[in-house]
């Protein structure tokens, strides 16, 4: 189940007498078919993730990986320390905290998405700041991020949680609401005044373009996410004093959407207008790449993982994270050790790939490696030891999400070629398959069948895979021609064993090649 409205989530957890989080958390059990223990725990290893990014970036100084960026975390920080800030000290290192991880997320260190990379910094500063008050437990405020969850959820399936569609108001502003929200329920408020810290907060970022200089989640990215941590604190106290949100939410959502779309392009995470079309913005964009940049397209939402995550390694979720899970399919489906490598870039991609560390994030993912992995900087000095050899190219390969890139991958035995986009988030979406027009996700187990063309089986393995208890979430097929050879991809919700792959084999003796493609 995907919320799309806040009145209806309001009011599930108003006949239910549960809180927002409690119904989130009950949702995802009945989604994934897991425990209430397992559901936590896995928002729990999320919360340690976030922690680390806050500490890491406070309690020392972290430089951006391009140098442009760093250290602020830190120097804030200390300065709380001083007790002669304007602002109340404490309240300032939330502040410093959003600064702290957004910093680690440029310097290609491990954060969650929440919901988007370059958003990254306010949620978990907020939560970072409650746990430290004192006031809450860290049980509690585990907990709490599935408030977060499901007013994401309710943002990015209404309008957007992303700034190439509608400005930064879609990145920052969504989670400065969900921030406010989240910390309105922790302190006992009601869903009706969760609403309202989501309205408040939401109408204080109406009209935030993307104007990310030389297209890179940093300046002012970083800055922003400092400043609405604190937003989103005044926000919740505002409501937890009383005030209410005299447009309701739900409207405000609606119109951030509109007003996204009446937004210009170039003020759409394109790196061309607002502070980055500035002299200054554009001498920087020369120094560091030498080009511009560009952005993505709609994708819809289900689960509480896809608004508070994924965990990644930085900066970008769209340029980084999603480029490691392209190249780590690309790797599944190649099916033995890569030795070279070719990587076309198209749009946004291959103008801002060595910024973003895109060229890193697709090695690491052709070597095996997922977007989690602490390595992702160092899979340049990794390929070499594996005796990977690669190039980069940059064409036009169509009318495709600008994020997209074509991976023609060599082993001893076998030669591949996936092209792939990367839709913003962390989501990505396989386009083609050596040549085969076949879409999958890679969120799911994913079988990829080639067999012969043959009236019939389609029916056949349908059957058999039901058979085995598994049930098809998305199914493809494309042939070359009749009888001739084919491909079916088939996105599964369960975990797919040896038995099934070795059922199919026997049952459907035109199968050729089964690849399993795990969730990356």
């Amino acid at each position: 189940m995907s919320f799309t409205n806040l009145q209806e989530l309001f009011g599930m957890a108003e006949r239910e007498n549960i809180t927002i989080a409690e119904l989130m958390i009950k949702t995802e059990a009945v989604q994934k078919g897991l425990s209430r223990e397992t559901i936590i725990e896995k928002m729990s290893e999320q919360f340690t993730v976030m922690e680390e990014a806050v500490r890491r970036g406070t309690e020392s100084p972290v430089m951006s990986r391009t140098g442009l960026t760093g250290g602020d975390g830190n120097r804030l920080y200390e300065y709380t320390k001083d007790g002669n800030s304007f602002v109340n000290s404490t309240t300032l290192q939330a502040a410093a905290n959003a600064l702290a991880v957004s910093e680690v997320n440029a310097a290609m260190g491990r954060i969650v998405a929440t919901p988007t990379a370059g958003s990254a910094g306010v949620l978990p500063a907020v939560l970072v700041h409650a746990l430290d008050s004192g006031r809450f437990t860290r049980d509690q405020v585990v907990q709490s991020t599935f408030t977060a969850a499901a007013l994401g959820l309710v943002i990015a399936n209404k309008a957007s949680i992303l700034g190439v569609e509608a400005g930064c108001q879609a990145g920052i502003g969504s989670a400065t609401a969900m921030a406010a929200g989240t910390l309105v329920e922790l302190a006992g408020g009601t869903p009706k005044q969760v609403g309202n810290a989501v309205g408040i907060a939401l109408k204080a970022s109406l009209g935030l373009v993307c104007d990310p200089v030389a297209g890179l989640v940093e300046i002012p990215c970083i800055y922003r996410n400092g400043l609405h941590a604190i937003t989103a604190l005044a926000a919740a106290d505002m409501v937890l004093a009383g005030v209410s949100s005299m447009i309701p939410p739900d409207e405000v959502i609606q119109i951030m959407h509109e007003v996204g779309q009446q937004m210009p392009e170039s003020l759409r995470e394109t790196g061309m207008g607002g502070l980055a079309g500035t002299p200054a913005g554009q001498q920087i964009k020369e120094k560091i790449l030498g080009g511009k940049a560009n952005a993505s397209g709609p994708v819809k939402y289900q689960s509480a993982y896809e608004i508070i995550g994924p965990v990644m390694v930085g900066p970008s979720s769209s340029h980084t994270a999603g480029a490691v899970r392209i190249g780590n399919i690309a790797y599944q489906l190649l099916n033995e050790k890569p030795l070279f490598a070719k990587f076309t870039l198209m749009g946004s991609f291959a103008e801002t790939y060595q910024g973003h560390g895109t060229d890193l994030a697709l090695l690491a993912g052709v070597l095996g490696l997922t977007m989690m992995d602490d390595d992702i900087p160092n899979a340049k000095e990794l390929a070499e030891k594996n005796g990977l050899k690669y190039e980069f190219t940059k064409r036009v390969l169509g009318s495709y999400n600008p994020n997209t890139v074509l991976i023609e991958l060599e082993g001893e035995s076998h030669k591949i070629k996936v092209l792939a986009s990367s839709l913003g988030g962390g989501k990505v979406e396989v386009q083609e398959f050596d040549g085969y027009p076949l879409k999958f996700s890679g969120e799911r187990p994913t079988l990829v069948i080639r067999h012969t063309d043959r009236n019939g089986v389609i029916a056949d393995l349908s059957w058999i895979i039901q058979e085995k208890g598994c049930n098809i979430a998305r199914m493809g097929n494309e042939r070359s021609k009749i009888n001739g050879p084919a491909i079916t991809i088939c996105e599964v919700d369960n975990t797919v064993d040896e038995s099934l792959l070795a059922m199919l084999k026997r049952e459907i003796p035109i199968i050729d090649e089964i690849l399993l493609v795990q969730t990356v």
